[in-house]
């Protein structure tokens, strides 16, 4: 490119019918000279511009690829931890339904009712990423008097939940229930000792508060029927889950003592509803 370059100086002085030094003032206004002094800077200077550019343009192309696949690799990690807790969530609740046919038929058969408008909702109503904040605190409520069912006498139940309007926040599904699996589920087993879960839900402007105690003996260990076990998956896919969707936006706390299991949960809601998410509250 240079050469052509120097070439073309003595082509145009030519053309033009002067000498190359009086047209371009280059001195002297040999070849080497203007190779040197003009034509090789010029090219050096064009050459790392268009390297520069063309690095740039493939740095930005590999910066939206990598975005790309980490949406796709958070998509996919989110999908899996919600598969993970389906099972999860259909393995307690069936486990409670077992326990009740034995001990109260009547009372299992009104907790198959609520099982399948649970499972209604679970399959046909939060299948987007989010949701209205209604409905998933319509279903933690017909969750707790599921659970509720198999309590006796000597179990207290404090529920507190806001009225929403209409135009209701939106919420990933399922970042909630986990907790409350887990306080049915660490609920003292000793007889003489009262049970009790208390659970206070509110929102103000685009913050959630979730607060969560319940009664629990760790010295005691939980047993559970005959050929079942229990791996603790929901809490740690749902810790998971706010990492990934919410991000800085939330935060919790949880405190164990002998006796008490406390968690303190608080997110940052969306303010839009979209239409389809309307649809879905309707």
């Amino acid at each position: 490119m240079a050469v052509l370059i120097s070439a073309n100086y003595f082509f145009a002085a030519s053309f033009s019918n002067r000498s190359a030094y009086a047209l371009f003032k280059i001195n002297p206004a040999t070849p080497v000279t203007i190779f040197k002094k003009s034509a090789l800077p010029s090219s050096i200077s064009a050459m790392t511009l268009g390297m520069s550019i063309k690095l740039a343009k493939n740095w930005i192309a590999s910066q939206k690829r990598q975005q790309l696949l980490e949406k796709e690799k958070l998509e996919t990690e989110l999908k899996f931890l919600k598969s993970q807790f389906n099972p999860h969530f259909l393995f307690n609740t069936i486990n409670s339904i077992f326990v009740l046919i034995h001990k109260n038929p009547e009372m299992a058969s009104e907790s198959l009712v609520k099982f399948s408008s649970l499972l209604r909702y679970q399959l046909y109503e939060c299948n987007s990423t989010y949701i209205p904040l209604k409905n998933e605190l319509a279903y933690i409520e017909s969750f707790i008097e599921l659970e509720n069912l198999r309590q006796n006498d000597n179990f207290d139940l404090e529920l507190k939940l806001p009225k929403l309007l209409e135009d209701t926040p939106i919420i990933a599904p399922f970042v909630l229930i986990p907790f409350i699996e887990n306080a049915f589920k660490h609920l003292s087993e000793d007889a003489a000792q009262k049970k009790w879960i208390a659970l206070r839900v509110s929102v103000e402007k685009e913050q959630l508060y979730f607060e969560l105690s319940n009664s629990a003996n760790f010295e005691i260990q939980h047993h559970m029927p005959e050929g079942i076990s229990y791996s603790g998956l929901g809490l740690k896919n749902v810790k998971r889950r706010l990492q990934l969707v919410y991000k800085d936006a939330h935060s919790v706390i949880i405190k164990k003592s002998k006796d008490t299991y406390t968690v303190k949960l608080q997110l940052t809601l969306a303010k839009e509803v979209m239409e389809s998410l309307k649809k879905i509250s309707v």
